[in-house]
């Protein structure tokens, strides 16, 4: 028994060590957003953060990632490349676009890449507006308190959830 410890402790402990800091595996149409609790489905909107704590937290939307963001206290923050859903990007160095004519899973209505001059072509194409890391997430947190709370039906939760 000893022999089998000492032999898969250090290999879990390699793999671990291996992980740190580097952005999580989503199981799409699996994974749920640790903010509104949805499937996460879309991969160009999809993000995570890494806790202070070291929890993988994953979200949906960036509107879900920033809110939670009071509560989780990220110390990593990760966002797909929009024109490119299989790269990750480091989300305080990414460039956002926020246009109206964007559909997100919740309503963020928010896109990310990688330089300002890619954001200034999305934001032309897309009649929206570039924001840098610090900008768009005041723009997503809460006003009055971290708690989200759902309206019922149709339209926007308190927490900016869009439920159609």
């Amino acid at each position: 028994m000893r022999a089998i410890m000492g032999a898969i402790l250090p290999a879990l402990l390699i793999a671990g060590c291996q992980q740190a800091g580097r952005p999580p595996v989503i199981r799409y149409g699996e994974d749920a957003c640790a903010h509104c609790r949805m499937i996460i489905n879309e991969p160009p909107y999809a993000s995570a953060v890494e806790t202070a704590e070291g929890e993988i937290r994953k979200y949906d939307d960036f509107n879900c990632m920033f809110r939670d963001s009071e509560r989780s206290r990220p110390r990593r923050y990760w966002v797909h490349d929009y024109g490119k859903p299989d790269r990750w990007l480091d989300g305080m160095k990414t460039f956002y676009v926020r246009a109206d004519a964007l559909q997100t899973p919740m309503g963020s209505r928010t896109l990310a890449v990688a330089t300002r001059e890619e954001a200034e072509r999305k934001a032309q194409q897309l009649q929206g507006k570039v924001y840098t890391f610090e900008q768009i997430r005041r723009m997503f947190l809460p006003k009055e308190s971290s708690t989200p709370k759902y309206t019922g039906g149709k339209g926007l939760c308190t927490n900016g959830c869009l439920h159609r």
